[in-house]
C-alpha cells in the first residue's frame, strides 16, 4: 500500500566504502571512514530549505547559481555554511562508520551466487553495495521513527517519508529497494538483522525512493555539507587534522529520541558498535558533541 508522503530526506555521503585496503592501516587505501548524511524536513518545507541553501552559499561567498560544494570550501567559509545550516529547523541525522575492522570483508557465500562478467571478459561478483546499503537501513530506521513520532505530535495519519539519494557511479537503486523491500516482508525479531531497532515501516515504503544528482536536486548540496563536515571532524587529513568544531557546531540539528538525550545512537549512530578508538583528542572531542564518549 502506498504511503501518503508528508516528509522528505536527502542523503549524500563522505569518504569512500572501499574496504579492500583501509588507511592507516594500508598507506594507499581508502578512506578510514565513510559517512552518510541525511536532511530530514516536513514535505511543505522544501521551498524553505532552498532558501537556506542560497543563505549558506552567501555566507560562503558563492553566488546563487553556483554550486555549493563542502569540500572546496576553506575552514572559514565551511565553518560558515554549517553555522548557516545549524539555524535552520531541520532534523539531520548520521551513520558514520570506521572501517578498519572491515578490512578485506568479502562475503563470498553471496558473490559466489552473484557473478557478472565484465567488459574484460571476466568473471566476477556483482557489486550489490551491501555496505552503502546497511548504513542506510540504520539511518531508515531512524527517520521512519522520527516521522512517525512527528505523526503522533501532529495527529496527522501515518504520513511517509519520500528519500533522494545523491548519484553513485556503479550504484543500482533498484538493488537498494529490493533490499528494503526483503526487510520489510521478512517475518523475524530485530536480532536477525543485527540490529536493536527496525524501521518503522508504517512511514515508509520501499518504493519511496529515488537517486539523483545535486543540480538536479539542490537540496542534495546541503546533505553533501552535513556528511563532508562530519568527515572532516573524524577523519585525519595527510597531516592528522581533523576539524571538531564543525561537528560541534551541527551537533545541536541532530535528530535525538527526546529533547533532553543526546543524539548519541538516533541521530547520529557510529559504527561498529562499541567503537573504542583509536581515535586522536581531537576526534575524541567532536564525538563527544553528539554524546559518544570513548
Amino acid at each position: 500500500m502506498a504511503v501518503a508522503i508528508g516528509y522528505h530526506l536527502y542523503v549524500d555521503e563522505a569518504g569512500d566504502d572501499g574496504v579492500d585496503r583501509v588507511r592507516p592501516l594500508d598507506p594507499d587505501g581508502s578512506s578510514e571512514w565513510f559517512v552518510l548524511a541525511g536532511v530530514l524536513v516536513r514535505s511543505h518545507r522544501r521551498g524553505e530549505l532552498q532558501g537556506c541553501l542560497q543563505r549558506m552559499k552567501a555566507a560562503t561567498g558563492l553566488a546563487p547559481h553556483e554550486m555549493l560544494h563542502f569540500r572546496d570550501l576553506g575552514l572559514e567559509a565551511q565553518r560558515a555554511a554549517i553555522a548557516e545550516l545549524a539555524a535552520f529547523r531541520a532534523g539531520l541525522v548520521v551513520v558514520a562508520s570506521n572501517k578498519r575492522n572491515m578490512r578485506r570483508y568479502r562475503n563470498r557465500r553471496v558473490e559466489a551466487k552473484n557473478m557478472e562478467v565484465n567488459s574484460q571478459g571476466r568473471s566476477r561478483p556483482q557489486s550489490y553495495n551491501y555496505f552503502y546499503n546497511g548504513l542506510l537501513r540504520y539511518m531508515l530506521e531512524t527517520v521512519s521513527a522520527e516521522a512517525n513520532r512527528w505523526n503522533k505530535a501532529a495527529g496527522t495519519p501515518n504520513l511517509g517519508v519520500y528519500t533522494t539519494v545523491s548519484y553513485r557511479k556503479g550504484f543500482n537503486i533498484s538493488q537498494t529497494k529490493a533490499y528494503l523491500h526483503k526487510l520489510k516482508v521478512a517475518r523475524h525479531g530485530p536480532g536477525y538483522f543485527n540490529s536493536k531497532r527496525q524501521i518503522t515501516w508504517a512511514t515508509l515504503s520501499p518504493s519511496d525512493l529515488e537517486m539523483t544528482r545535486a543540480k538536479a536536486e539542490p537540496a542534495l548540496q546541503i546533505a553533501d555539507c552535513v556528511a563532508s563536515a562530519v568527515y572532516r571532524a573524524l577523519d585525519e587529513d595527510r597531516f592528522g587534522t581533523v576539524r571538531p568544531e564543525l561537528l560541534e557546531i551541527m551537533a545541536p540539528r541532530l535528530l535525538r529520541p527526546a529533547l533532553t538525550m543526546s543524539p548519541e545512537a538516533y541521530g547520529f549512530k557510529l559504527l561498529p558498535d562499541g567503537f573504542k578508538g583509536p581515535a586522536s583528542a581531537d576526534q575524541r572531542r567532536g564525538l563527544q558533541a553528539v554524546g559518544i564518549f570513548l
